[in-house]
């Protein structure tokens, strides 16, 4: 299976250094010791997250950020901001560039890989095509429900609920499964109730949704076309 690649901008040799050591146990590593480099890279070998210093020497890692986003080659490549810039103004105004998150420093290094997990799996869905089951479409790209070509509010979670079961049509998912996918690092903290709650949420907003998404008992659910 092909590691995830993560491309390091970053000036620092030591934070450079010790970013490249932890992250290469489970990823491919490219570092880069300033943006006019990074961009480079990012533009020719195709990472899959980007960790951006935001003070860099040649090239801000603000104005990197603008360059990349604006790029038809690079703008999908979710970038994170690694910062000792960390006021509310400062977050704000990287994520207004469009960077997908902002961690400031110091930083705990389990969260930023929480933190890289959780935009890989965003890109993953990103990818995903869209599926029609009669007049409902998932569109797990643009995270859009349309029914008859209506757009249906959903949160978040029902959306994620809705897509996890569409995605494995006519197979069984286990409660457990539901719980990994759609709470994530919360899972543990979520019960199964929590799941029907959502469920039933879910099938009162879109009635059409009720013979599609049907319960399995003592199990889980599964998605009938």
């Amino acid at each position: 299976m092909e590691r995830p690649r993560i491309l390091i901008i970053e000036d620092h040799a030591d934070t450079r250094r010790f970013l490249e050591s932890m992250l290469k146990k489970d990823h491919e590593v490219i570092t880069a010791e300033n943006a006019v480099i990074g961009i480079d890279y990012a533009r020719n070998q195709h990472p899959d997250v980007i960790l951006l210093d935001v003070m860099l020497p040649i090239l801000s890692g603000l104005d990197a950020c603008s360059l990349l986003k604006g790029d038809e080659k690079t703008r999908n490549i979710p970038i994170i901001f690694l910062s000792a810039k960390g006021t509310v103004n400062d977050i704000s105004h990287g994520l207004g560039l469009g960077a997908d998150d902002y961690l400031p420093k110091p930083f705990d290094f389990k969260e930023l890989t929480a933190r890289i997990r959780a935009r890989l799996r965003r890109s993953g869905e990103n990818r995903m095509a869209p599926m029609q089951v009669g007049d409902l479409n998932i569109n797990p790209a643009e995270r859009v429900v349309t029914l008859g070509g209506k757009a249906i509010a959903l949160t978040n979670t029902e959306f994620d609920l809705l897509r996890v079961l569409a995605t494995r049509a006519g197979q069984v998912v286990s409660r457990a499964e539901i719980l990994k996918d759609v709470w994530r690092d919360e899972a543990t903290q979520t019960n199964d109730r929590t799941i029907d709650v959502h469920i039933r949420a879910l099938r009162k907003k879109v009635p059409y949704l009720t013979r599609h998404i049907i319960s399995i008992y003592g199990v889980g659910y599964k998605f009938e076309k």
